[in-house]
Order: structure tokens, then sequence, then C-alpha cells
């Protein structure tokens, strides 16, 4: 397994009407903004994404309130069991996994994105040394 960081989560609630999702994508997309992958379940949206700075400023254009949050990454074997084995590992050390979404599945490996409650606890559970950015 291999671990790394950089990514935001920014969840958002728009309003209930067409073109909203429309509207933030264009506006990502004219800031030449990578969703690496998100979620949205009816108003609810989650994107992800390493250009945090981009991002924030889309949003802000746009007057949408979201939420940040810091966001793991794990790379591991795609086979059955492997999830489990790996939100165990967390939940027995006293870590609440909070979001996760599969970034890429590719020549037997799964890459996952999570946020968790306690990044410090994660980092220590998992083996991760925080990266100094370039």
């Amino acid at each position: 397994m291999t671990m790394s960081d950089g990514r935001l989560e920014f969840k958002i609630e728009l309003r209930d009407e067409a073109g909203q999702l429309a509207l933030v994508s264009r506006e990502f997309a004219n800031r030449e903004i990578n969703i690496e992958t998100m979620c949205a379940i009816d108003t609810n949206v989650a994107i992800v994404t390493t250009q945090t700075v981009q991002a924030r400023m889309a949003l802000d254009a746009l007057d949408i309130s979201y939420t940040a949050t810091k966001l793991l990454s794990q790379s591991m074997p795609d086979k059955p069991g492997a999830l489990a084995e790996f939100s165990e590992r967390l939940a027995d050390a006293g870590v609440s996994i909070t979001s996760i979404y599969v970034l890429s599945r590719i020549q037997g490996a799964t890459e996952l994105a999570f946020s968790v409650d306690d990044l410090d606890k994660a980092r220590a559970t998992l083996n991760m040394h925080e990266s100094v950015p370039p």
C-alpha cells in the first residue's frame, strides 16, 4: 500500500433547480480546475480537487458557501476484503472515516481519497508521513 495527500473535498449545497451543477462545473472549467472525483446526492455535492486555491476562488465568485476538508490518499490491492481491512484498521484505532472516494482502479490497485475525524491518528495508524510541499 502507498499513501499520499494534498487534495481537498469541497462540500456545497446547491439550490434545487435545473442548471446548478452546470453552473459550478462551467466555473471550474473556465478556471481550468480539474475535478478528480465528485459525488452528488440531491442538492448536496462534494468535489475533490488538488487545485484548492482556484476552487475556493470559483466558489466564492459564485457566492456558494462551502466547507473544505483535507483528504488523505491510500492505494491498496483491488481485491475482496481490502477495504474491510483498511477501514477496520482505522476503526480499531478509534478513527472515523467521514468520506471516501475511489479515484482509480488500475493494474490490480485501487486508489482511494478519504477524510477522517483525526488526521494525526490516521497518519500514525497507517504509517503515513506528512508530505512537505516542494
